[in-house]
């Protein structure tokens, strides 16, 4: 009786198991353009010494530098928010 109750409760994760994974398996391949492009052309045109290098600091630089800007700005707010002493 234990045991049929546990196998029960473990039925609609199993079922969200097989609904998530099954797609997964008749995916088409993921395109590689943009991937051989990366690793021809990433240390020639960033100047970087290795291509994770050539990807962070070279083409995403200016990505990260608004993330981090968006970030302080969020973290200025909250604080500003929360109050401080008077």
């Amino acid at each position: 009786m234990r045991t049929l109750r546990r196998v029960l409760e473990l039925l609609p994760f199993l079922a969200l198991a097989v609904a998530v994974i099954l797609p997964l398996a008749v995916m088409p391949p993921a395109p590689t353009a943009l991937r051989d492009y990366c690793v021809e052309r990433g240390i020639a045109e960033t100047g970087a010494p290795n291509l994770v290098s050539a990807i962070y600091l070279g083409w995403r630089a200016y990505d990260t530098l608004g993330e981090t800007i968006v970030l302080l700005l969020a973290v200025t707010g909250a604080l500003y928010l929360l109050g401080g002493r008077e």
